[in-house]
């Protein structure tokens, strides 16, 4: 009976050893199902930069710092009936207007500009409107062009800016005003622009609006169509500016050109 229990006990001790190792081998053995799969990550690709040439660079930087300049400028406007509803419909907005219903360009000799011209500096925009009282007279173009570019001298050379803006065009021929026509008013823009000197920069916003201006009589604009000429004389007034100052910073990078040196010959002795 001892020799039976002595052998059971050494069959269970045999099997408590055995324990750990066939635990070990079956974790071994088994598959694992617990651990989440690794994804490839694709690397992302570069996303391309849009080349900007260094002319363009110039450009814009040109344009940003003469908009910032520009809108510390004074305005100085002299025109007819026409400026007048620009007025009334813009509204003074900082600027200085010399205007009249009716006039042409003997009141603008001896009254319009006379009467804003003290207000000329180097930190004015000269903007003439005037001209479509006189267009059924051809001639007076040189009257009008042999004014301005005499006055524009003088202003210019005080550091002012001076733009003569294009006759606008009728939105209607009517008997109201005969003889005012857009076959007209563009052959007085042409003679205008042709006669204008190096110190005044012509704006065209005839060929801009023709065929959208608003009026009720032909020849005066609703309040939008004076909004949008005035918005479109600002453009013209920076476009000319940036396009200036862009010229003049490019030249400023150019190298200078070198000089070459023709030695001398030596001067024989006698």
């Amino acid at each position: 009976m001892c020799k039976k229990i002595k052998g059971i006990m050494a069959l269970a001790l045999a099997f408590v050893c055995l324990m750990p190792r066939m635990i070990v081998n079956a974790e071994e053995a088994a598959p694992v199902t617990d651990v989440a799969p690794v994804t490839e990550v694709a690397p992302a690709e570069a996303v391309p930069t849009e080349y900007v040439s260094p002319e363009a660079q110039l450009y814009n930087q040109t344009a940003a710092e003469v908009s910032v300049a520009q809108a510390t400028r004074q305005l100085v406007l002299i025109g007819d009936s026409r400026t007048v509803g620009m007025k009334s419909a813009v509204g003074k907005n900082g600027n200085i207007w010399s205007a009249k219903i009716g006039m042409g360009y003997s009141w603008m000799k001896s009254t319009g500009v006379p009467q804003v011209e003290a207000n000329i500096n180097s930190n004015t925009d000269v903007v003439i409107l005037m001209g479509v009282n006189d267009v059924r007279s051809l001639s007076y173009t040189s009257k009008y062009t042999s004014y301005i570019n005499e006055k524009a001298a003088n202003w210019t050379a005080l550091g002012a800016s001076v733009y003569y803006v294009s006759v606008n065009p009728m939105a209607f021929e009517t008997s109201s005003y005969p003889g005012i026509t857009n076959s007209v008013i563009e052959s007085w823009n042409s003679k205008m622009k042709s006669g204008l000197g190096a110190n005044v920069t012509y704006i065209d916003t005839y060929s801009q609006v023709l065929g959208k201006v608003s009026s009720s009589d032909g020849i005066h604009y609703s309040r939008g169509t004076y909004k949008t000429i005035y918005s479109l004389i600002g453009q013209g007034i920076l476009a000319d500016k940036t396009e200036k100052a862009y010229a003049a910073a490019l030249a400023a990078t150019q190298p200078t050109p070198e000089v070459a040196v023709v030695p001398q010959e030596p001067v024989p002795a006698y």
